[in-house]
């Protein structure tokens, strides 16, 4: 809130939040107190839009910042300018379910208040959006998930020489933790108050999607930062970092079934488990596509606990329904059975089976290079994967996990080639 704002007492707040039609939770309300930044670092799901479009709109509807006929300028930012439109501004949580009388124009990317009060949205994905923060300034910025935004340092720097009007410019920042390097800085500061809240502190959050939301990350190391609100740094070592894990929409083209990925190729990669019991090691299954624009896309992660017709079924599934064109499955331990496992689910798959000679560390090492020239994308959270992905240190660790085999030999299909590292290779149907 503004200082004005900030010298009431909390009953008349209270009364404020009313009038404007929305009260926030205790971990949603802003900090009391004399401060530059508020950084809400939260869960998914624990109310951080409505937070941060709460004090917007409280801000803007106070004591004036400027003199003359817009008494507040304000930036809203997100990662990608598609997000500040479509989630702080027309969202369910956003700026305008906040306050009916504000008005969004396209045209120009603001927000009318029926004050006055223009807000404009920045994005921080491309270049362009980090030279759109030139010139403009502001009184207060919202900065959504502002651990997920691709040009964090050039954007903010830019955000900083512009925010510098009225008596005590503000910044309020809503976002999942991620070590980010500007985060932690910002966290640390001695003018910054830091709220925490986790994916249960929200009471009104729909049970099913609670619930979806545990199922997807609980016991990955990835539940304590999606859903807990924690920042978990990456391991010294791991060959994968999580700046690499770049959260881009593969291509898309439109059928008469509607839109579908837009690849040159799609593949299922199999790394087996060696028993036949359902509690035996994981069996590491993902689903990658070499996209039209060159990209390798990681769609999915079907990795599972079971017996060999338990995986062999799971991974039939994913070829059916990314109509992927073979299946890769590593013969290292299972040679013939995992093709026969395999043809009894379906005898008309195509398998193509990979035995390698070099050793785990060998064989993701070109894969390790291709994320980080950014040449393979994650369009969607892949929590079991990316935890053992940014986890994993081949230095301390003998063996590596099962989905990230699974990963390396989808990859190596897709952008490396055969016997890249000295694997033997034999192409086959079933049927």
């Amino acid at each position: 809130m503004t200082l004005a704002l900030a010298g009431l007492d909390p009953a008349r707040l209270r009364a404020i939040d009313a009038a404007l039609g929305w009260l926030p939770e205790p971990h949603q309300s802003p900090p009391a107190g004399d401060w530059t930044y508020w950084l809400f670092v939260a869960g998914r799901g624990a109310g951080k839009t409505d937070a941060g479009a709460h004090y917007v709109t409280k801000h803007v509807n106070g004591p004036a910042c400027l003199p003359g006929p817009v008494p507040h300028r304000v930036a809203i930012a997100a990662p990608t300018l598609g997000d500040a439109r479509h989630t702080c501004v027309k969202g369910d949580s956003g700026l305008l379910s906040h306050d009916r009388d504000a008005r969004f124009v396209l045209m120009d990317g603001e927000v009318v208040w029926q004050n006055g009060s223009l807000g404009r949205i920045f994005g921080a994905f491309t270049p362009e959006d980090v030279e759109r923060w030139r010139g403009p300034q502001h009184c207060l910025v919202w900065a959504d998930e502002l651990a997920a935004w691709r040009y964090l340092d050039e954007c903010w720097d830019m955000m900083r020489f512009g925010l510098r009007l009225g008596a005590h410019p503000r910044v309020v920042v809503t976002t999942t933790g991620k070590p980010r390097k500007l985060l932690k800085t910002l966290m640390a500061r001695a003018d910054a108050v830091v709220t925490r809240a986790t994916t249960n502190d929200n009471p009104h959050l729909a049970q099913g999607v609670r619930d979806a939301l545990y199922d997807l990350y609980r016991g990955t190391r990835l539940e304590r930062q999606e859903l807990g609100g924690d920042i978990v740094e990456d391991v010294e070592g791991a060959m994968w970092s999580r700046e690499q894990l770049a959260r881009i929409p593969y291509p898309v083209h439109s059928t008469a079934e509607g839109e579908v990925p837009a690849m040159r190729r799609i593949v299922v990669a199999i790394d087996p488990a060696v028993t036949s019991r359902a509690d035996s090691d994981e069996t590491g299954i993902v689903v990658a596509g070499l996209g039209i624009d060159g990209y390798a896309y990681v769609l999915a992660d079907e990795s599972c606990r079971a017996t060999p017709h338990g995986w062999a079924s799971a991974a039939v599934k994913a070829y059916h329904k990314w109509r992927a064109d073979r299946i890769v499955a590593e013969t290292n331990n299972g040679g013939e059975m995992v093709k026969l496992t395999i043809a009894t689910v379906d005898p008309a798959v195509p398998v193509k089976e990979v035995h390698a000679s070099q050793g785990k560390r060998t064989r993701a090492e070109p894969v390790a290079a291709k994320y980080e020239q950014g040449r393979v994308r994650h369009p969607v959270p892949l929590p079991g994967l990316e935890e053992q992905m940014l986890t994993w240190d081949p230095a301390r660790d003998d063996g590596s996990p099962d989905r990230v085999d699974a990963l390396v030999w989808a990859i190596t299909e897709l952008m490396l080639g055969a016997n890249v590292w000295g694997a033997h290779n034999s192409m086959s149907s079933v049927a």
